[in-house]
C-alpha cells in the first residue's frame, strides 16, 4: 500500500497556502531553552512561530508571529497539556494560523480559538495527504502516519513549510533534538520525535534546500548547516 500511495504522490496537485508574503528569510521559532536571534535579523525577516514558542518571542520583543503552526490537540483537545497550553496562549495573535495534520472542518478550530481569544487574519487546516505532499517534496520522503511515535514533530514540519512556502533562507532557533525543557516555563518537556526528524532534516539537507541551524548542537544532531549570515 505505502508504494502505491507512494508512486501517486507525484499526481496529487501542490498544496495551497494562504500566505501573502512568501519571500525573504525567514526565522522559524522552536521552544527549547537555547534560543538566540540570528546573526543578521532584523524586521524585515518573517517569523514562524510552533505551538506556545510564540511567548519566548515576546521576550524577545519580536513582532507578531507572520505563521503560527499550532497542533490541532490546543484547539481542541481535552488533555492536560491541551488546556495549559490554551492558558498560555490566552489573548494571543498570529497574522497567519496553520493547523497541520488533521482535517477537520475549520469552523469547529475557529471555534477552539474562540475559546481561549486567539486571534488571526487566516485559519487555514492541512490534511495528512497535504502534509505528506509537502515533505515529499522537499525530502522525497513518503510520510503518513496516525502513530504519534512515527510522525515528526510540528517544529520540524513548521521547518518544511515555510521553505515549501518560499521563503529563503530558512534559519531555524530554539530546537533540539536532546535538550528537554522549554524556554518559556520550566517544566521538562520530552522531545518525543528525535528520530524521524533528525532522519527527516537530513534528507532535506541532502538535497541542498537553504535550511540552516542557528545553534551548533542542533546544527550536529541535523546535519544542517550552520547559520553565519550567508544570505543569497
Amino acid at each position: 500500500m505505502k508504494t502505491r500511495l507512494l508512486k501517486l504522490l507525484p499526481t496529487f496537485s501542490k498544496p495551497s497556502l494562504r500566505l501573502p508574503r512568501v519571500t525573504g528569510p525567514a526565522l522559524v521559532m522552536g521552544s527549547a531553552p537555547n534560543f538566540r536571534l540570528p546573526e543578521g535579523y532584523d524586521a524585515d525577516w518573517a517569523l514562524v512561530t510552533v505551538n506556545a514558542s510564540q511567548l519566548l518571542a515576546e521576550t524577545f520583543g519580536l513582532p507578531v508571529p507572520d505563521v503560527a503552526l499550532i497542533r490541532r490537540g490546543i484547539l481542541v483537545g481535552e488533555g492536560e497539556q491541551d488546556f495549559y497550553k490554551r492558558d498560555l496562549l490566552k489573548g494571543r495573535q498570529a497574522k497567519h494560523l496553520i493547523i497541520p495534520v488533521w482535517p477537520d472542518v475549520e469552523d469547529k478550530l475557529k471555534a477552539g480559538c474562540r475559546t481561549f481569544n486567539y486571534r488571526y487574519d487566516t485559519l487555514q487546516a492541512l490534511t495528512q495527504w497535504q502534509l505528506a505532499n509537502i515533505i515529499w517534496r522537499l525530502s522525497g520522503k513518503y510520510h503518513v502516519s496516525r502513530r504519534w511515535h512515527r510522525k515528526i514533530s510540528t517544529g520540524v514540519f513548521a521547518i518544511m513549510l515555510a521553505r515549501f512556502a518560499g521563503f529563503a533562507p530558512v534559519v531555524v532557533s530554539g530546537f533540539s533534538l536532546s535538550q528537554a525543557g522549554h524556554g518559556y516555563d520550566t517544566r521538562n518537556a520530552f522531545r518525543y520525535h528525535a528520530d524521524e526528524d533528525a532522519a527527516l532534516l537530513r534528507l532535506v539537507v541532502g538535497r541542498g534546500e537553504p535550511i540552516y541551524a542557528e545553534d551548533r548542537d542542533f546544527a550536529a544532531e541535523t546535519g544542517l548547516p550552520l547559520w553565519q549570515g550567508q544570505m543569497p
